[in-house]
């Protein structure tokens, strides 16, 4: 039996500090390097405005290196971001869409979501994605995956506040990518990775190029290109991962069928029932006492033809499946099913091409003309499940069987799929039994893509150089992203209803195109999103000082935002059932002025502090500072270093412009009633005031709670609307650390950071609004939307339908506050006869992740939750062995588990058995990933590394298994994974 290696990353920090007293002695006994005599260049460093000749500042900067990306084994630069420390799940992977935009990855910094963590390309920014996701935390949607890997020369990860230096958005940090220049030579790339099946398989090419010396030949042309292709995972393509027996046996636990079985009553061979008048009581059929609304129940008659063996009951499927509960009626012969699981993907498919182009021209010694372009298109080809209206009955009073709202605030009804008796589909038709027939049916035959195409182009030009002193940079931006989203075989209400009277469409038979074009068509959005922008910064040393010489840093910046969302006319009538749409526009025009001081004031101590004026035409002004210092306590021993600053983040023009965005909503805390039509006097047991009862009236937000015996009436339908009236988010943030330099064999880095987000901006919560209007109807009763038709209202009582949308608002709430710690520990070894060795442990503790959403609320602790998804500790430690021609290196990979309230919404029997397991969480990660190089072939580096050696998959929430792993739609989720590198450097 082969044993994993425990890896504590606290433990193993602490232990290695040991191994330095071991190494320092001889550390000691050799003379310190002569002074390098040319004169150091001053380069601008992330996190100052200023350039220096010391790279490290007061603020934290993680710097990953080109050598880093392309050795770290992960598929791409996304995988490589996401598995740092300081980034939370938040992030949006680009394997599986977000309910509201696919192909897209963002990176969320210590909780606060994308639109908390600002992207810059060499310091400067680009134009957000041009779709609206209504999620908290995704105003503002910056794709990272638009830039080719291999011209990227390092990223700089900054971890404290810098909307001083850099504007809006940069409250919790900023991800900096910083492109190659003045290269020369050619370079190829390729690359394969696939997990161990094979499955999941992404294939990917570059090629690289530059010529043209800037010292002899006064310019430099480098470029990029590279293409990439990943296939897509299917659910039962990962049955292998985690423990699909115990899943099921978790899932029969209560009396659930097997999940590996056919699962869904809704076939393409549909199967048909009567219409009754009621669906309540129930029958004795073959021993069982089965309710009337049931599938299994009387009113079932039959499946249409042509339904394969393995999913027929009696022939592939037993009557009864294994778990099937001894008080459930067995499933009816005949009946055909449908395997959800085998239709449910993972990963979507993708291609990806992206490309850049720099020139660079030294007009002068002291004048240099720079100009960009950079361009990438991504394809996303998502699958979704064929769609199935409803897999519940309906009676000939109330056939609804979907509910979805429009943007006027009105809410359309679907019936359900009822064939009339006499229809050619009718299997009754032509019978002594002739009746309309209620059809359970899912559309099979018709198309399942939901295509996102984005597109983005970003173009720089400027001139950099010195001149009377200063070092200045000035530089026009243009940046667009332009997305199209393609939604295949949507069904449509009225062309289903015609469909149905016209027999256009045959329902379990073959259908032509026409057939197929006579319920359904492409729903199709378009957005564009573009930057304009022209800076000027500069900065020179001042006068001397104790410790050298003051300097300053001046800038400023216009710049034009717009945004435009615009789904098709089929949107707006409603017409796609269930489909809802999220239009936006607007434009944003601001200024900035900006400035940064450095103040050497003794040799040890440097004093930095910046401040920054931005007005928009929208939201007004905001001024944010930073002061930070670092203190050199013992030289080459001890550094001392921290930061105070205050940031904001602009509403997103989608929040504060002109936009109107659907949604569904539920809430899952506790049950809210409808004080209107609601008898809440025994609040255990809620009564509705209605002669015909509605589930909304004692549960408007679908609260689902078991074993409580509270009915679940489902989401609720919700417009969100923009708000002019919001104002900027403000943070404070404090970091405080130190850098321990014992010998130059080891160094280790502690830096404590604290984070206050205030006036935060989120769309009203469900929860809220009914508070607000059950303690006084009339102070927001225009929110609440209810059923028009007078049949549904109370005895008496104009317009008290039950609840059937509500009209949420963006707006400013309150707060999170976050703390914890980072740290970074490198042990270099005394190179051997064999090569040399290295050791990193880095990580991040988070304290706390406490917030409020609504004033006067109880605070909520979420740190180690699945509801800030931060875990306390997260953590790597690297191990790495390099020689001339080879190296390799082991990682060890941690996360600590995360509280879930998985097991509150449980049977007692499901609740005991993921309980008795320690289950009711979502489990720790702790993988182990390998990688080697060898370098001996002339200009030929071959790389390979497996990621999750040992095939762990406890990052789920439950029983580990694919449906229910943690970061769905990422690398991870495929278990075990190779790949293979080759990169070839032409001579």
């Amino acid at each position: 039996m082969v044993r994993r290696p425990s890896f504590s990353p606290h433990r193993l920090c602490w232990a290695a500090v040991a191994a330095i007293a071991a190494i320092g002695h001889a550390q000691a006994q050799q003379a310190a390097p002569a002074e390098d005599s040319k004169k150091l260049e001053r380069v601008e460093i992330t996190g100052s405005l200023i350039k220096r000749t010391d790279k490290e500042t007061p603020s934290v900067v993680q710097s990953i290196s080109r050598e880093e990306i392309r050795n770290s084994g992960y598929a791409n630069v996304e995988e490589l971001l996401r598995a740092n420390s300081a980034v939370d799940l938040g992030s949006i992977g680009d394997g599986a869409a977000s309910g509201f935009v696919g192909g897209i990855s963002t990176i969320s910094l210590r909780g606060f979501g994308s639109q908390g963590t600002l992207i810059l390309i060499n310091g400067r920014r680009t134009a957000p994605v041009a779709a609206v996701d209504v999620n908290f935390g995704r105003g503002t949607m910056v794709n990272v995956n638009t830039i080719p890997k291999e011209a990227i020369e390092r990223i700089d990860i900054l971890k404290d506040g810098a909307s001083a230096q850099y504007g809006s958005d940069a409250m919790a940090g900023v991800i900096n990518y910083i492109l190659r220049k003045d290269y020369k030579g050619v370079e190829a790339s390729a690359s394969y990775s696939a997990n161990d099946k094979g499955v999941g398989a992404t294939k990917s090419g570059s090629v690289t190029f530059g010529f043209g010396n800037l010292d002899t030949q006064r310019f430099n042309v480098f470029g990029g290109l590279e293409v990439s292709k990943r296939d897509n995972v299917m659910a039962n393509e990962l049955k292998d991962r985690g423990n699909l027996a115990l899943q099921n046996q978790y899932l029969t636990s209560n009396g659930s069928l097997a999940r590996f079985t056919p699962d869904s009553s809704a076939s393409f061979y549909g199967n048909y029932y009567k219409l009754p008048a009621s669906l309540s009581g129930s029958t004795t059929i073959g021993g069982y006492t089965v309710g009337n609304n049931s599938l299994s129940g009387a009113n079932y008659l039959g499946t249409l033809s042509g339904c394969p063996d393995e999913r027929t009951v009696g022939k592939g499927v037993p009557n009864r499946p294994a778990g099937l509960a001894s008080t459930t009626g067995s499933l009816p012969t005949g009946m055909c099913r449908f395997n959800l699981d085998d239709a449910d993907e993972i990963i979507a498919a993708q291609d990806r091409q992206s490309g850049m182009v720099r020139g660079t021209y030294a007009i002068n010694d002291n004048l240099t003309a720079y100009a960009d372009v950079m361009f990438s298109k991504t394809k996303t080809n998502e699958k979704r499940v064929p769609y199935a209206m409803t897999t519940s009955l309906v009676t000939s009073g109330n056939r609804t069987a979907v509910s979805w709202g429009k943007l006027d605030g009105t809410l359309l009804r679907q019936d359900a799929i009822i064939l009339p008796a006499g229809h050619p589909d009718n299997p009754t038709t032509g019978t002594a039994n002739s009746q309309p027939i209620q059809l359970i049916y899912r559309f099979e035959d018709l198309p399942t893509g939901d295509i996102n195409i984005l597109r983005s182009t970003r173009l720089t030009a400027g001139l950099e150089g010195t001149a009377y002193g200063w070092d200045f940079d000035s530089a026009i931006l243009f940046s667009k992203n332009e997305n199209e989203r393609f939604q295949e075989g949507r069904v449509r209400s009225s062309l289903l209803k015609a469909a149905i009277a016209n027999n256009t469409y045959h329902f379990g038979k073959p259908n032509t195109a026409e057939g197929i074009a006579s319920v359904s068509s492409t729903a199709y959005n378009r957005g564009e999103s573009k930057l304009l922008s022209w800076d000027l910064r500069g900065s020179r040393e001042l006068f001397k000082l104790p410790g050298g010489n003051a300097a300053i840093a001046i800038g400023t910046e216009l710049r034009k935002e717009d945004l435009s969302a615009v789904p098709d006319d089929v949107y707006g009538t409603g017409d796609y059932i269930g489909l809802v749409a999220n239009p936006a526009s607007g434009t944003r025009k601001s200024y900035a002025a900006f400035s940064e001081l450095s103040l050497p004031v003794v040799k040890q101590l440097e004093l930095q502090a910046a401040l920054r004026y931005e007005h928009s035409n929208d939201f007004g002004a905001s001024t944010t500072g930073k002061t930070g210092f670092k203190w050199t306590a013992l030289p080459s021993l001890m550094v001392f270093r921290g930061t105070a600053a205050t940031g904001f983040r602009a509403p997103a023009i989608s929040q504060i412009g002109n936009s109107f965005n659907l949604s569904f909503h539920n809430f899952q805390e506790r049950r809210v009633f409808d004080s209107l039509r609601c008898d809440s006097s025994n609040p255990n047991a809620p009564v509705s005031k209605a002669p015909v009862a509605n589930n909304r009236d004692c549960n408007v937000l679908g609260f689902s709670a078991v074993p409580s015996g509270t009915t679940n009436p489902g989401s609720l339908a919700t417009v969100i609307s923009a708000n002019p009236d919001l104002k900027p988010e403000k943070s404070n943030s404090f970091t405080f650390g130190m850098i321990f330099t014992p010998t130059k064999y080891a160094d280790l880095a502690l830096d404590a950071w604290y984070f206050h987000r205030k006036n935060e901006i989120r769309s009203q919560r469900g929860v809220d609004i009914m508070d607000t209007y059950n303690a006084n109807p009339a102070a927001n009763g225009a929110q609440i939307v209810r059923d028009p038709n007078p049949e549904t209202w109370l005895p008496g009582v104009a317009n008290s339908g039950p609840i059937i949308m509500l009209v949420r608002q963006y707006g400013n709430n309150e707060w999170t506050k976050t703390s914890g710690l980072d740290y970074d520990f490198n042990l270099r070894f005394p190179a051997t006869s064999i090569g040399k060795f290295s050791l990193n442990v880095n990580g991040t503790y988070t304290a706390r992740y406490d917030q409020v959403v609504v004033k006067g609320q109880d605070v909520q602790r979420q740190v180690g939750t699945t509801t800030s998804d931060i875990s306390k500790t997260r953590a790597s430690a690297t191990f790495k062995w390099t020689t001339d021609l080879a190296r390799a290196w082991v990682r060890f990979n941690h996360a600590d588990p995360l509280a879930s309230t998985i097991c509150n919404s449980l049977t007692a029997a499901q609740r005991a058995f993921l309980s008795g397991m320690d289950r009711c969480r979502v489990g720790k990660d702790k993988t182990i990933d390998l990688g080697v190089a060898y370098s001996g072939f002339k200009g030929l580096t071959l790389s390979a590394s497996v990621m999750n050696v040992f095939n762990d998959y406890d990052r789920s929430n439950g029983i580990p298994m694919v449906f229910n792993y943690y970061d769905s739609g990422a690398q991870g989720v495929l278990g075990r994974r190779f790949s293979l590198n080759a990169n070839y450097q032409f001579q």
